[in-house]
């Protein structure tokens, strides 16, 4: 063990040990046993409410671009990766998440205030899809690609240190799709698929080796389990965009990060929402190890766990509507359901549809976990 490790690292809080194999096991294979819990993560302002104190999002201040960095802020990241691995030791995760997300500048924000009652004040940021920094061959030379692949993983190197016996991180990247679309637009983005294909690929392999560095980079600390990237590929009704091209041209560039992580030994988890179910056989074949994020109106979780998980981990899928706007009962009755159809039959973590997001009411989300341990209890005698 080296010496920041010992002078860092942290002893897991409560009776549970995280034990980062169990979460491995539970995604990628059908051995039965309790079942874990876990998400890709949880909002600033749910972890502040759990832990009854002040979180800073500091995450989203070192990602902001062109930003001063002062010592008080530093204090408040290391505080803010031991607030992390205090809430997931706390709720049952076998794993911390940490964001190694890259520093792109020049994206156009919609600001909108924030109507969750389970917060106070705040904002939130919605893309504008009709236009991004990059839009021409002009923009992409004169572009300002991230560069200190060091200070991007800075944050996940220091949990990686910090972390309980037992636990690891799952890094947070983004991912090829989001990365591209959101630099040139998603709108003027369809337009060069058919008028500047070259750009589309230019963009797409940049980034692409990006998010490469990153990993190679940070799979390099022994306490870094994986990679949880989200990559959101559809809404409502079908993909984004055509599955021919998510096929032609962004699977098989997520595929060099898939392949990436497991040559460091780690698992690779695809965060994506909406109805992306027209790809999913690929994503199969890729070799991704657990897909996270369901919504009962598109595909139930079971639907989902009948059909793939006898070939991939399934987590997730209690419905965000469900969490976000019902009461206690209804959570756990709908978590029994998605347990006995998923998880005694192994290959399932259990969580959300989406996110720990901040509107989520906390005694929602203590309901599922705890559904989850009684659930344990009758089924192994054990509650993890």
């Amino acid at each position: 063990m080296d010496f920041w490790r010992a002078v860092l690292k942290m002893k897991a809080p409560g009776e549970r040990r995280p034990d980062f194999e169990r979460f491995r096991r539970a995604i990628t294979t059908g051995e039965p046993g309790p079942v874990t819990v876990g998400d890709i993560f949880a909002d600033f302002e749910t972890v502040s409410h759990f832990l009854r104190e002040p979180v800073i999002d500091w995450a989203a201040l070192a990602e902001a671009p062109d930003i001063h960095i002062s010592f008080r802020d530093l204090w408040w990241g290391y505080k803010y990766v031991g607030q992390i691995i205090r809430f997931c030791s706390l709720t049952g995760w076998d794993y911390a998440w940490s964001y190694s997300i890259l520093p792109f500048k020049g994206f156009a924000f919609q600001i909108v205030n924030n109507t969750s009652s389970e917060v106070q004040d705040g904002k939130r940021g919605w893309l504008n899809d009709n236009r991004g920094p990059i839009m021409s061959w002009d923009d992409f030379e004169r572009y300002p690609w991230p560069k200190n692949i060091k200070a991007i993983n800075a944050m996940s190197r220091v949990m990686a240190k910090r972390v309980p016996e037992g636990m690891k991180v799952m890094v947070i990247p983004g991912g090829v799709f989001e990365w591209t679309t959101w630099l040139m637009g998603l709108v003027p983005f369809s337009y060069a698929l058919g008028d500047q294909p070259d750009l589309v690929d230019a963009v797409m392999d940049k980034v692409t080796g990006l998010i490469g560095e990153v990993v190679k980079d940070i799979m390099t600390e022994p306490n870094v389990g994986g990679v949880f990237m989200g990559d959101d590929l559809g809404f409502f009704s079908g993909t984004f965009v055509s599955p021919s091209v998510l096929r032609e041209k962004f699977l098989p560039r997520t595929k060099q990060i898939v392949d990436l992580t497991h040559k460091a030994g780690g698992v690779f988890v695809l965060h994506s929402c909406g109805n992306m179910y027209a790809v999913m056989d690929d994503i199969v074949a890729m070799g991704v190890d657990a897909k996270h994020s369901y919504e009962d109106k598109i595909l139930p979780v079971e639907q989902a766990h009948a059909k793939w998980g006898d070939q991939i981990g399934i987590i997730g899928g209690v419905d965000m509507d469900i969490m976000a706007k019902g009461g206690e009962h209804e959570v756990r009755r709908r978590t029994r359901e998605i347990l006995d159809a998923c998880a005694s039959k192994g290959r399932y973590v259990l969580g959300t549809g989406n996110s720990v997001a901040n509107y989520i009411p906390l005694r929602n989300y203590l309901a599922m976990i705890e559904e989850g341990r009684k659930w344990n209890k009758e089924k192994f005698g054990r509650e993890y």
